[in-house]
């Protein structure tokens, strides 16, 4: 008999077989949201490194991919919809079970917290970018950014493939705008194409150290979506790791090139100073727009709805593996065991869904009454809500080898199970540091606070589930194969 069947009830078994290599590799290529991501991260990265700003989402992307290597081998023998939980669970529990149930419970938390204040931040991209577009009142991007998380609801009731498919619906319109963009702005400015290879202003490849590396990796978070759904996926030991490595390749070829586009446009039309000058200094708000507006206006409209699109691609995608988290830490114990219903209909856990929706609504609505301002709500809830991610990401790297020797010791490997991954968690420590360092003025001094409330608070939610006894060891460990 399945551990779920008396411990939690029948009504919690998410649908398996449901999902194939599409359904989990499109809503992972929305949930990294390319154009939000290059969008926002385009001016400093230049600013930092100069005409050679585009290489770096490739050294991101191979970054990602050693960090990847840690949640492809948990999954191929741990296949969860608690993923990262599960993974840390029973990687810390080499070290007693109090202690993976207290490491897992804090990874639980972590993500709870973490994840509505994400996706807050790119419904409150959505708002802003609607606001300037067509220079509304400041006060009025609230109401596009609710919008944006009602509008997820629908498709979200309905079924996994059905949003699913509409998150890859508005990335395919987000990537094809870009790619297209870019090849257009190639071809109009042949002169210009060799100037990511030589550097102009900036500081070139030293300009990749600090933040400029830390954001840049940023920009791919969203890759580890897949994770959580592994229940619900089809042979989920190949179908997840080949997401993972799909997903990092498509969206490093599409950060390429719209960054590449990026550079050799202003370059080619302001000449090389002065065109990186005037990405460096926010000389333009949106300044794919301006670009657009200047070579192709026929495509501005495009490439304002591709700030959208990708927006609320990512919300829909992001609700996903945020679902998956909320009902696997009720059904070990971590929150109400009644978040923990999937519907018999849609096979949708429709109670996490409902309180993570609220979560989202909270988060983006109390900011609004404290700072008002859209696009400084955005970043702040980006930066804030990714170092948590981040440590998570780090957990895991860190616990493989133990689990692996544990779970299957005859097939342990050093270059797999130790040195890729303890190389990403070192780059993952790398961009925690240089976000929450004291001293600078980029991001605000201020966020080590917050990533140490964070903390704080994950840990003392694992301690009272551990001295309550609400937490499930078991549970929490617990992956399809049990």
């Amino acid at each position: 008999m399945s551990m779920y069947g008396n411990e939690v009830g029948a009504t919690t078994r998410l649908p398996g077989n449901s999902l194939g290599l599409f359904e989990t590799s499109a809503s992972t290529m929305a949930n990294i949201a390319p154009a939000l991501s290059v969008f926002l991260t385009i001016p400093f990265l230049v600013a930092e490194m100069g005409t050679m700003a585009p290489w770096i989402f490739i050294l991101a992307a191979v970054a990602i991919l050693c960090t990847g290597v840690a949640v492809i081998e948990f999954t191929k023998r741990l296949p969860s919809a608690g993923g990262f939980i599960s993974y840390i669970t029973n990687g810390a529990a080499t070290g007693g079970e109090t202690s993976g149930t207290v490491m897992g419970s804090a990874a639980f938390y972590l993500l709870l917290l973490a994840y509505p204040v994400s996706i807050s931040s790119l419904a409150s991209f959505f708002g802003y970018w609607l606001q300037t577009y067509f220079n509304l009142s400041p006060d009025t991007w609230i109401y596009f950014a609710v919008a944006s998380i009602l509008l997820a609801i629908p498709f979200l009731l309905k079924g996994t493939g059905v949003s699913v498919k509409m998150a890859f619906a508005l990335f395919v319109l987000e990537a094809a705008v870009l790619v297209v963009f870019s090849i257009i702005i190639f071809i109009k400015n042949p002169s210009a194409m060799n100037a990511p290879f030589h550097s102009v202003s900036g500081l070139g490849f030293k300009g990749m150290a600090g933040l400029s590396f830390s954001f840049a990796f940023f920009g791919f978070v969203g890759w580890e979506n897949s994770a959580p759904l592994a229940e619900e996926a089809r042979d989920p030991g190949r179908t997840i790791p080949r997401t993972i490595i799909i997903s990092v390749g498509v969206c490093m070829v599409v950060f390429f090139l719209a960054a590449y586009a990026l550079v050799v446009g202003f370059v080619g039309w302001q000449g090389a100073t002065a065109g990186i000058h005037s990405l460096a200094t926010y000389a333009y708000a949106a300044p794919y727009l301006t670009l657009s507006a200047h070579f192709t206006p026929y495509l501005h409209l495009l490439m304002f709805l591709v700030g959208l699109s990708s927006a609320l691609g990512g919300v829909l995608a992001a609700s996903l593996p945020a679902t998956r988290y909320f009902y696997h830490g009720a059904r070990a114990g971590l929150l109400p065991k009644s978040v923990a219903k999937v519907n018999d209909k849609t096979g949708v856990p429709h109670v996490a869904m409902w309180v993570y929706i609220g979560s989202v609504l909270t988060v983006t609505i109390v900011l609004d009454l404290i700072l008002h301002n859209g696009v400084t709500i955005s970043g702040d809830e980006s930066g804030i809500s990714t170092v948590p991610l981040l440590i998570v990401y780090a957990l895991t790297s860190l616990f493989l080898p133990f689990f692996i020797t544990k779970r299957d010791p005859q097939n342990f490997n050093v270059l797999r199970h130790v040195i890729i991954p303890y190389f990403g968690m070192i780059v993952v420590g790398y961009g925690i540091w240089s976000t929450i360092k004291p001293g600078q003025a980029f991001p605000a001094n201020t966020y080590v606070w917050y990533v140490l409330a964070y903390v704080v608070v994950a840990l003392v939610g694992a301690i009272y589930g551990i001295s309550r006894r609400t937490a499930s060891h078991e549970l929490l460990a617990s992956g399809l194969n049990d």
